[in-house]
């Protein structure tokens, strides 16, 4: 009997192992994704680009460098191929793409690794998607945020130069920025899904939300990436995995104060509220853990997105002293208060802000999508249904025939007609693009441009501190990007 049960082992084993060589006999001698450039083990394997993003936390820089090396189409894993072509970009983002988001996005997901439901990010499925984000969209309007939230942010923004100013003053008059920008927008996105401040600056901590996130994040990271490794290990009785792969419950217990203030039993308004209130009769419904999901995975695509490229920013502008003055002769003529709509006239500013965008858009990386069922011709190749095919702005925003001189920062590019040029327009994606743009790029505008001026007001003549450098600041990133040094530190004027 034992010898009977060993046997169907072996010969299991052995029917995988053959399976697995067939596989990768197809993939490197017959699959139609030979005929794309590309590195000798792109038909074996994938680990090559999971260690450079996860490892090495190079994923955009890697993806980058082997469109330099292949060209604009680059097979870099057996099903999945990256693309630098501004014809395709447009087809595969385009308003009503049948590509659809891979399932990697549902481990990015608040819940345990690839459990539903899913957030606006998340979620995969198009008619779904369309009906949260069309309800959600009413609350981040330009319009609505100005008239609504723009006090806040103006509160936020002047509370984090308030701590700045502290901490520098028992510091020897150095600050790290990249402490404190995170802190202030978690405040500013907080407030807007809640209904309630949780006045991290003051306390100069992240949010508890903050801090659970980065260990779910982590966690689900992890399980996407290595599936089977995970779920072995999911079973061992560890109690730092079981946190790690638990889903964020931090996150369900403050989005529950999301629910009561978007329903009306609070005199606290919150983002919901005006999206349940316009609900329209024909509009889907959102379940209170919807609206506590959403809440909170709002929170995390508007904290250190919007944190990184401000530092970035600062970064840049303190690196060029003439620019650092330009500016702050700009913001230093704005008459008290000033609005975000007069900010938004600002030339120089303006300027800084599109040019940190383009190199260093909090989320440059690979945009993964699936090929659908009919197959697509892209580029001259064939890509069968199932391929991943992902497209990423750090490319796209150094495209030498679109930006001269791409890898410096210059922002006197964007002083002139650059922004309205059709092949600017066609590669400008900071945010995304299609349907599946960041909802919340008004509100990461507003922020970058009443952070700024405030800074270069309140701060004129600061200096990079001699431990911000050009290695500490090298950019760092898995999805996000992020200081190699971990850290932006600046000294800030004497009184």
């Amino acid at each position: 009997m034992a010898s009977s049960v060993f046997l169907v082992i072996y010969l299991s084993v052995g029917a995988l192992f053959l399976q697995q060589i067939a596989q990768v006999i197809y993939n490197v001698f017959f699959s139609e994704l030979r005929k794309i450039p590309g590195p000798w083990y792109a038909g074996i394997t994938g680990i090559p680009k999971q260690y450079n993003a996860i490892i090495q936390r190079k994923q955009s820089r890697w993806s980058h460098e082997m469109h330099k090396t292949y060209g604009p189409y680059v097979r870099i894993a057996p099903d999945e191929v990256l693309i630098d072509d501004i014809v395709a970009f447009r087809e595969v983002h385009r308003m009503g793409t049948p590509y659809l988001k891979t399932k990697i996005y549902q481990y990015l997901n608040p819940t345990p690794p690839g459990t539903p439901p899913y957030g606006l990010f998340q979620e995969t499925d198009p008619i779904k998607h369309s009906n949260v984000r069309r309800m959600v969209a009413r609350g981040f309007s330009l319009g609505y945020l100005r008239e609504n939230w723009e006090a806040t942010v103006h509160d936020r923004v002047k509370a984090a130069m308030k701590g700045m100013k502290e901490e520098a003053a028992s510091n020897g008059g150095e600050v790290d920025v990249y402490k404190w920008w995170p802190l202030m927008a978690g405040d500013v996105i907080s407030t807007l899904m809640f209904g309630e401040c949780p006045y991290a600056i003051e306390r100069g901590l992240d949010d508890e939300l903050i801090a659970a996130y980065k260990l779910n994040d982590a966690g689900n990271g992890f399980a996407y990436s290595f599936p089977y490794i995970y779920h072995i290990l999911k079973w061992l009785p560890i109690p730092s995995l079981k946190r790690a792969w638990a889903g964020n419950p931090v996150l369900i217990r403050q989005g529950q104060q999301a629910v009561k203030n978007s329903k009306g039993m609070s005199q606290k308004a919150n983002i919901f509220a005006k999206v349940l209130a316009e609900a329209e009769k024909d509009d889907p419904t959102l379940s209170d853990f919807e609206i506590a999901l959403n809440a909170g995975v709002l929170v995390f695509a508007g904290t250190d997105t919007t944190a990184t490229s401000l530092t970035y920013l600062v970064w840049a502008v303190l690196s060029n002293s003439g620019l650092r003055r330009e500016l702050e002769d700009e913001v230093a003529q704005l008459q008290i208060p000033y609005t975000d709509e007069k900010v938004e006239s600002l030339p120089i500013l303006n300027a800084v802000v599109k040019e940190t965008l383009r190199l260093y858009g909090a989320a440059p990386a690979p945009l993964p999508r699936y090929v659908p069922r009919e197959g697509a011709l892209l580029g001259g190749y064939y890509f069968p249904a199932g391929t991943t095919v992902a497209t990423q702005a750090w490319t796209l925003h150094r495209n030498p025939a679109v930006f001269e001189n791409p890898d410096v920062f210059d922002h006197t590019r964007w002083l002139g007609d650059l922004a309205s040029r059709e092949d600017v327009k066609a590669s400008w994606a900071p945010y995304g693009a299609g349907s599946r743009i960041c909802i919340g790029m008004h509100l990461a505008d507003m922020e970058l441009r009443l952070a700024t001026t405030a800074f270069f007001r309140e701060f004129k003549g600061a200096e990079l501190a001699a431990s911000t450098t050009r290695e500490s600041m090298e950019v760092d990133n898995t999805f996000l990007i992020e200081p190699h040094g971990g850290a932006c530190k600046i000294i800030l004027p004497t009184e």
